[in-house]
């Protein structure tokens, strides 16, 4: 992740500015928010496709999309919901596969891991980017199923310092019952 610190926030901070600079009446207007994201997006792509970002590979995604890989990993890169969660892949079987990693073991990131780079700005400009890691399907309005979280920092000395902190407030261990055969479920408390 660290080669893709700066280069991200770079290109999709002057992108956003680019885009509610050539475009403000697009700004003013929420109904018309999502051209400036496209916007963005297509000037970011445009930025990525000149920078060097160390082992990964820009990859061939439709309607301008961002999508990268470095080995068995990829990447995509999507913007991120008005309420900050990941979109849902949606009914598309490809994108549900992408988002159908296996449960996270003890490797932190085992090969074949696919990510999501999500990004977002406040109404101030300053932009956020997360790293997530999406383990299932979900509709709108139900709760996004990652199994990680983490916001990537602008600057790659910053991922070294990390701290990763495991939360185990929503696991369902569901224990079976040995004398009727039937199943108990238990909620995990930290």
């Amino acid at each position: 992740m660290a080669p893709l610190c700066e280069p991200f926030h770079d290109v999709l901070t002057e992108a956003r500015a680019r885009a509610h600079e050539r475009n403000p009446e697009l700004a003013d207007d929420p109904a018309l928010a999502s051209v400036l994201t496209h916007l963005t997006r297509g000037l970011a792509l445009a930025a990525l496709r000149k920078r060097d970002l160390g082992p990964w590979k820009l990859g061939p995604q439709n309607n301008a999309g961002i999508a990268l890989a470095r080995d068995s990993y990829e990447l995509r890169v999507l913007h991120q919901l008005p309420d900050k969660s990941t979109p849902p892949p949606g009914h598309s079987k490809v994108r549900t596969r992408f988002y159908t990693n296996e449960t996270l073991d003890p490797d932190l990131f085992p090969a074949g891991d696919r990510l999501i780079a999500l990004w977002g700005a406040s109404p101030q400009g300053a932009l956020t980017i997360r790293i997530v890691r999406p383990i299932g399907s979900w509709s709108f309005g139900s709760r996004q199923k990652v199994d990680m979280d983490f916001v990537l920092p602008a600057v790659a000395e910053d991922l070294n310092s990390l701290i990763y902190d495991t939360i185990d407030d929503d696991i369902v261990v569901t224990i079976p019952r040995e004398e009727d055969g039937t199943n108990v479920q238990r909620r995990l408390r930290s």
